[in-house]
């Protein structure tokens, strides 16, 4: 697996600047910083299991298995219901009908304060599964490996590109370029993405 070093040194090379590897390093990190809540092959997790605990009626987001930048589904083991959906809600809609929180199996959610909020305080233990798209590490050392160093290496190396010409180099044309490679890069793996979704194709944003 290629690491946030392997990343850098590609940058460089195709820089001829060998002495902005800090500036490559932290722009590594912004661009995956910029880019972690899209949608990609690489970082979507599907069935994640949450414990939630009788009397239960919220959850940090920073407290589960893995970070959801955005929550697609969350579904709530009811025993001899099986597997039951819980309807996605606004904050809105949530605290309007909370007035007296009810102790009962939750049926509705809300992400709100980087918290997950559930419209009623759990009456027993439950076993969720949560789909959606997860914030993968940026590394927090040089040698360390990730998906976006991967997959995602010629989005964010076109993006780091034009970052640092832009901003460091201080040569706009060049950033120009590299923005409009970024883009095609971006569309691609959007692609790869509607292209791998069980055989159907989805609408892409550009």
């Amino acid at each position: 697996m290629a690491t946030l070093a392997d990343l850098r040194a590609r940058v460089a090379d195709d820089l001829d600047r060998s002495d902005l590897m800090v500036q490559i390093e932290q722009a590594i990190r912004d661009a995956v910083e910029h880019y972690e809540a899209e949608r990609f092959i690489f970082n979507e997790a599907v069935n994640t299991p949450v414990a939630l605990g009788s009397g239960t009626d919220s959850v940090r987001l920073a407290s589960l298995p893995a970070y959801f930048t955005k929550i697609d589904r969350i579904r709530i083991d009811d025993g001899g219901s099986g597997l039951v959906d819980l309807v996605p809600r606004d904050y809105a809609w949530l605290m309007a009908s909370q007035d007296a929180k009810a102790t009962a199996r939750p049926t509705a959610y809300c992400i709100y304060a980087d918290t997950l909020l559930l419209d009623s305080i759990a009456d027993r233990n439950y076993a969720a599964l949560l789909d959606g798209v997860k914030r993968i590490s940026t590394a927090s050392a040089a040698s360390d490996g990730s998906a976006w160093f991967n997959e995602g290496r010629h989005l964010l190396r076109a993006r780091v590109k034009a970052e640092l010409y832009a901003h460091v180099i201080k040569e706009i044309d060049q950033a120009q370029v590299m923005t409009a490679v970024e883009q095609r890069a971006y569309r691609t793996l959007k692609l790869k993405l509607n292209t791998r979704n069980s055989g159907r194709v989805r609408p892409t944003e550009f």
